[in-house]
């Protein structure tokens, strides 16, 4: 009975080893590669600079009163359509990859389809992968691939406003 009580505590100790082994590598992958596209709180962007070619470069600011447009012009925005373009700081990453180990124009980022700039943080958006159609983003040295339908260009276009 006391070396069976003895090879079952054993084996608790060399299992709480290996979920904490566990716990530890996740949080050390999770900090190096994080799960969202930035850092950013979405709620609390309070600049959208937005680029998407061939149309004129926006520029917008969150007031006491909502968004404006303040370039090309000034003039009131859309709340709704401009949170939703904050909202794409939080967006979910499927993949990270460094900079260097993608070919930026296959890749199509060279140039970006949509450059966004949300609080100083510039994403530039690229096309599809081709097996499992994410798309390229890349942010700093980085290139992260995400689900098509979180871009720039799918959020100003959504039906109903």
């Amino acid at each position: 009975m006391k070396r069976a009580t003895r090879n079952l505590s054993l084996l608790a100790v060399v299992a709480a080893a290996l979920v904490a082994a566990v716990l530890w590598l996740g949080r050390r992958d999770y900090v190096r590669d994080p799960p969202a596209l930035t850092a950013l709180d979405p709620a609390a962007v309070t600049r959208v600079e937005l680029d998407i070619p061939p149309a004129v470069p926006q520029v917008f600011e969150k007031r006491a009163d909502g968004w404006w447009r303040v370039e090309p012009g000034e003039m009131r925005a859309s709340d709704a359509r401009l949170q939703r373009l904050a909202n794409l700081a939080a967006t979910p990453v499927a993949r990270w990859l460094a900079a260097s180990a993608v070919d930026a124009a296959g890749a199509g980022l060279t140039p970006p389809s949509a450059t966004l700039v949300l609080d100083g943080v510039r994403l530039r958006y690229g096309g599809l992968s081709a097996l499992d159609e994410l798309r390229y983003v890349r942010v700093g040295d980085k290139v992260a691939l995400v689900p098509r339908q979180y871009s720039p260009q799918v959020m100003l276009t959504k039906p109903g406003e």
